[in-house]
């Protein structure tokens, strides 16, 4: 079995550089090339949050006809720059929602030998993560319905320290996270946000960052760190399940990166929903 697993388009719909830098539509449809072309197509594909910079209806639509003619199951999940009411009324099927979670966008996808599960981290008009109550029983309960089997959870914030220090936000009932994967040591965790890849051991689990599909951030390892960015080479994750081992690879998006930067992140908005 095979997952993609991108993030952070921070697509702006009407034409504009995100950023001021950054014309993110571009590097949606080089992506978009180069997913079309693969030898082997994915089993699926989840999408990390920060699909729209910030969250104007437009973007939505773009993502959409980019990435229909895959043909292949697309999950996503909301990240700070999103409107989750957009993402739910013009991505429909993407945004699968257990309707005891509403509003938030989590579901499982249980066809598969690994196990999907969305979570969703975002609150309106803030750019940290969040575990709700209802959202964490949700969680809680979910993972000890099916313990043992591999299992990928997918969200948008990473609740651990990376170490740059302007992305290292409080992330809301973080020791409750904590504590609920300390009895689930099957699941990977699978995050968007930092725009660059990471891989750590969080709380028991495995835990990684996707790079991201636009902009890569400066790798600023110092208390302001990380509000910043490069145009390095763009890429994705790969999830790849034989039936005994599950890897996750590092993959790059062809391209010609400039390398120009280091570039404020300027010009967007974290949206409250209407």
């Amino acid at each position: 079995m095979r997952i993609l697993h991108l993030s952070d388009f921070h697509l702006r719909g009407d034409g504009g550089l995100s950023f001021r830098v950054v014309d993110t539509r571009e590097c949606l449809e080089t992506a978009a090339r180069h997913l079309l072309a693969l030898e082997r197509k994915p089993d699926a594909l989840v999408l990390t949050g920060d699909l729209a910079d910030s969250g104007d209806a437009r973007a939505y639509e773009m993502l959409r006809d980019a990435l229909s003619p895959l043909s292949l199951p697309i999950y996503a999940v909301p990240g700070n720059h999103d409107r989750r009411d957009r993402m739910r009324d013009l991505l429909g099927a993407w945004c699968p929602a257990d309707p005891a979670v509403a509003p938030y966008l989590c579901s499982t996808v249980e066809d598969g030998p690994v196990r999907l599960i969305l979570l969703d981290t975002m609150s309106p008009g803030s750019h940290s993560g969040h575990l709700p109550d209802l959202v964490g029983d949700w969680l809680e309960r979910t993972l000890a319905a099916r313990p043992g089997v591999p299992t990928l959870l997918f969200m948008h914030h990473p609740p651990f320290v990376t170490g740059m220090g302007a992305m290292d936000e409080p992330f809301e009932n973080v020791d409750r996270f904590a504590a609920i994967l300390r009895r689930a040591p099957w699941v990977r965790l699978c995050c968007g946000h930092m725009h660059r890849p990471i891989v750590t051991q969080w709380a028991g689990c495995l835990a990684l960052t996707a790079p991201a599909v636009s902009m890569q951030i400066d790798l600023d390892l110092s208390p302001e760190g990380g509000d910043t960015f490069r145009m390095e080479t763009p890429g994705y994750l790969l999830h790849h399940w034989d039936g005994e081992t599950l890897n996750a690879h590092v993959c790059q998006i062809p391209c010609a990166p400039t390398f120009s930067g280091p570039h404020p992140f300027v010009g967007s908005v974290n949206p409250v929903e209407g």
